[in-house]
């Protein structure tokens, strides 16, 4: 009863367990939602291995179709090959070899793209298992030399030692010694190099090898050390494994003393390890001693403990050994029938085994064949799936490189078009600014000039004619004087405004002392200054600057002009010049009538304005504007500061020479 109810009891908490794992998996999925998430997608995948680990093939297989779809949503190609690699490990264990290797190699696919050699070792290990399990050696030995490879490029000293150890095993089966050898003492070093516990088992299968070369002083230096090893680590089946090396070596030189020692140490560590299967082989070789040393009570006693242990185990080749020990017996104590009888009884058991080991052998390779033309046939179907995705991407490329052509065919017009616009926009807009200039030119020759001129014209047709005085016409000489100047200015002006449209203005730099220019141009103002009774005021320090003269002759001769139309008698004009860090500042500073403040914003604008002087003098309301462009040609600034009724200070700024 307390048996039912603890066997429920287990039951009860495996499916707890295995409920568990499907919960957790079901409330990690919704969370992972991009490439972040891949250590979410790495805990879910715990939970899938737990659950086929315990047995839950059919619900683990469930989930395949939820964890493929969401690794390839977050593109995590190292997740994509763990799924494969567990939905291939759950047909591993259910004997479905075919789809086992198919999920393996997909895994394959996606590990390389991850670079992710474990999972490629692994997955070699794996394959390896397989074929050796079917009996294919040789394609054991290519896929553990796979896993090798991987596990030597992840430098994992300790799984590599157990696959050197695997890959030995396999040469010690199909007797290549040599390479066995090689890669047992792969294994060994590194066993040693991180102090495996599992060292003395490689240690006493080198022995074997040595045995089985004759190399029995070899063998025993191995075994000894195994020994010393495993009782360190307290290995108690490796260090009865040893002690059984030792008494064989010791029976094989006929010192049966040594080896019944031996032997006894052997038994008494196979029965703490629990082996039943060495502590009954131990048994009949303690009785081959017996029977060499002629202690045949003995060493019946201990060949029928042995035989009933190993009918129960069911290990056929130990038992054969004891039959034949037994045969060996009654035949030493001249019992001829009785060692008949063991001698017949071992025949048959030979013949049943060697027959039930052929008929493995055919079931063996019926299933090899069978896995391999099923595999040929997968492989078959894969490549007609390969073909027919090759076509079609074929047609893709063809579809996609005449939908490209298009586009690009399409997109060269739409580029032409609109560049073609885009000229055509800038031609109209050069037209339309160059029919302004012309406009504005001609407004300006058939207006302001005009008059100017026809004023100049009428005064001297009218000297001409005689119809005022010589001393008259000496009274109005200062005002053609003035008015001709104004011309003058006017004409420079509208030359260098419509240059600047034209964008025909060069600058060519040059040191030189403004100081220089503004003597000049006092020169040339003072009769205009003079009879506006406006005086001229030069403090100029000596300022060497590094620009185009004549723009700044021109710059100097307009804001000089300007002061004197909006000065009154009395007024003056001063200039004054600041040294900078790295230029000077050279100001008009004049006591006129000021400008308005909403006028300010005004005087540098693309449209021209202009107001009368004190005495009506016009303009064209380029002059300022000019200004603007030519010290800005210069890398230099205009600003202006005006109160009304107190006068106004244009400053510029220049470089200075170097």
């Amino acid at each position: 009863m307390k048996k039912t109810t603890f066997a429920i009891y287990l039951l009860t908490l495996w499916s707890l367990c295995c409920f568990s794992q499907e919960k957790s998996i079901d409330s990690i999925l919704p969370t992972i939602k991009t490439p972040k998430d891949s250590i979410a997608f790495d805990s879910a995948m715990k939970h899938f291995k737990q659950l086929w680990v315990q047995g839950k093939y059919e619900i683990a297989l469930s989930y395949e179709d939820k964890l493929l779809p969401l690794s390839k949503k977050i593109h995590y190609n190292k997740g994509i090959g763990d799924v494969y690699t567990q939905i291939g490990n759950v047909y591993n264990f259910t004997q479905k070899h075919i789809k086992a290797f198919h999920n393996y190699d997909k895994a394959i696919i996606y590990y390389k793209i991850a670079n992710y050699p474990r999972g490629l070792a692994i997955i070699n290990n794996n394959k390896s298992t397989i074929e050796q399990g079917r009996g294919n050696a040789e394609q054991a030995i290519h896929y553990i030399l796979e896993a090798n490879l991987y596990f030597e490029k992840v430098k994992d000293g300790l799984v590599l030692s157990s696959t050197y150890n695997n890959m030995a095993n396999i040469y010690s089966d199909i007797d290549d010694f040599e390479l066995a050898e090689k890669y047992y003492k792969k294994s060994i070093a590194l066993k040693k190099k991180h102090n495996s516990k599992k060292l003395g088992a490689s240690l006493n299968n080198l022995a074997l090898v040595y045995i089985a070369q004759k190399r029995m002083d070899s063998a025993e230096v191995l075994t000894k050390e195994s020994l010393k090893i495993s009782k360190r680590n307290k290995s108690t089946l490796s260090e009865s494994l040893a002690y059984n090396r030792l008494a064989s070596l010791a029976l094989d030189k006929k010192e049966y003393q040594k080896s019944k020692k031996y032997y006894d140490s052997s038994y008494n560590a196979a029965l703490k390890a629990q082996n039943k299967k060495v502590a009954a082989n131990v048994k009949q070789q303690l009785a081959l001693i017996a029977i060499k040393l002629k202690n045949y009570e003995e060493a019946e006693t201990l060949l029928r403990d042995a035989r009933k242990e190993l009918i129960k185990l069911k290990t056929t080749p130990l038992l054969l050994t004891n039959y034949q020990y037994s045969a060996s017996l009654d035949s030493a104590r001249n019992n001829f029938t009785g060692a008949f009888n063991w001698q017949k009884k071992y025949q048959e058991i030979a013949d049943q085994n060697s027959s039930n080991e052929t008929v493995e052998k055919i079931t063996q390779a019926e299933a090899r064949f069978k896995s391999e033309l099923d595999q040929l046939k997968l492989l078959e179907a894969q490549e007609k799936r390969e073909l027919q995705t090759k076509e079609e991407l074929f047609r893709y490329r063809i579809f996609t490189f005449i939908s490209l052509g298009v586009s690009i065919l399409i997109l060269v017009f739409l580029i032409f078009f609109i560049k073609t616009r885009r000229e055509r926009k800038r031609y109209i807009k050069e037209l339309n600014e160059s029919n302004q200039v012309k406009n504005k030119l001609f407004s300006i020759i058939s207006h302001d000039l005009k008059n100017e001129i026809h004023g100049l014209d009428g005064t001297l047709n009218l000297l001409k004619e005689n119809a005022i005085s010589t001393e008259e016409f000496q009274e109005i000489v200062p005002l053609l004087a003035n008015r001709t100047h104004q011309t003058s200015i006017m004409l420079n002006n509208l030359l260098n405004w419509s240059k600047s449209q034209m964008k025909e203005l060069n600058v060519k730099p040059t040191e030189f002392n403004i100081e220089d220019v503004i003597h000049s141009k006092f020169t040339f103002f003072e009769p205009k200054a003079e009879l506006k009774d406006i005086k001229l005021n030069n403090q100029l320090d000596p300022t060497m600057v590094f620009a185009d003269k004549d723009m700044f002759s021109i710059v100097s001769q307009n804001l000089i002009a300007n002061a004197i139309k909006f000065c009154n008698p009395g007024d003056s004009i001063t200039l004054l010049s600041k040294e900078k860090e790295e230029h000077y500042e050279i100001c008009f500073q004049d006591t006129g009538v000021g400008i308005p403040e909403e006028n300010l914003g005004r005087l540098f604008a693309e449209d021209t304005f202009t107001t009368e002087g004190t005495q009506q003098e016009t303009g064209t309301g380029l002059g300022l504007r000019i200004c603007k462009e030519l010290i800005e040609l210069n890398e230099g600034e205009i600003n202006v500061k005006s109160i009304l009724g107190e006068g106004s200070t244009f400053c510029i700024t220049l470089p200075k020479a170097s």
